[in-house]
């Protein structure tokens, strides 16, 4: 279901990132091209090595920064454009999955069993846009790179299979297990707020990471409650990551512009 997802994400609504690309790198040319895609292949499986939830797309769009500057252009506005809405997810992410979980587990008049099956079904649904979002996002930015094709949309959607089904073990494995262990309730906040903020930066054409969205929503929910015990280095460790992955992948930016 979620290769699924990620595929009808790319190919209904990932087009819409090629203007994002476009805002940061004007001209390109094939072999820049290549370079970039080579960037983001290692990163993607840095990232699946050390099992980390690394974001692909802050290192992208620091990437695209960095030839940019590199080549002889300036920042653009459109950048802080990006810039503010990774400031801002977060933070909304964050009240609105500690409000929603308060709510939620308020309503206690309800027949508990059937709570859970009418939560399981939402899950089944959230996780679905969730992996639609991310295809519209983070992959349509990666596919914007090479340019949209039928030749580069079925690549792209053979690797989505590929990768779904054999590279995706560890990556969500520390952000559940390591921060607190999910409800229902939870998980189904944590989709829902980071499928609509993806959703609304994709509409924006602005690179949004579902890892932010998803680890801030996370931790919203994990503050909601007053009893539960929340482990809050895995989270440190992620939000670091938000700061060195588009660093990382400026300074690789400006080196291979200037070589």
């Amino acid at each position: 279901m979620g290769a699924l997802g990620f595929s009808l994400g790319l190919v209904v609504q990932g087009m819409n990132m090629t203007v994002s690309f476009h805002s940061f790198l004007p001209n390109t040319t094939p072999v820049l091209e290549a370079e970039i895609l080579m960037v983001a292949i290692l990163v993607f499986v840095v990232a699946d090595l050390i099992r980390a939830p690394i974001s692909l797309s802050m290192c992208l769009v620091g990437l695209f920064i960095g030839l940019g500057l590199a080549n002889g252009g300036s920042v653009k506005p459109f950048t802080f454009e990006v810039i503010a809405t990774w400031v801002v997810a977060p933070v909304v992410a964050i009240a609105v999955a500690f409000y929603l979980t308060r709510i939620i587990n308020g309503d206690s008049g309800q027949n508990v069993w059937r709570r859970v099956r009418a939560l399981k079904l939402v899950m089944i649904i959230l996780s679905f846009s969730t992996a639609y979002v991310l295809g519209a996002n983070t992959l349509g930015l990666i596919v914007a790179v090479g340019g949209f094709s039928i030749l580069t949309l079925l690549i792209s959607i053979a690797a989505i299979f590929v990768g779904s089904f054999l590279l995706s073990g560890g990556e969500l494995r520390r952000v559940t297990q390591e921060l607190f262990l999910l409800h229902y309730s939870d998980a189904t906040v944590m989709l829902l707020a980071s499928t609509v903020l993806v959703e609304l930066a994709t509409l924006l054409k602005i690179p949004l990471s579902n890892t932010q969205a998803l680890s801030a929503a996370l931790f919203g929910t994990g503050i909601s409650y007053k009893t539960k015990l929340i482990y809050l280095w895995p989270f440190l460790v992620i939000v670091l990551g938000w700061v060195i992955a588009p660093l990382l992948g400026f300074v690789a930016g400006f080196l291979i512009g200037q070589y």
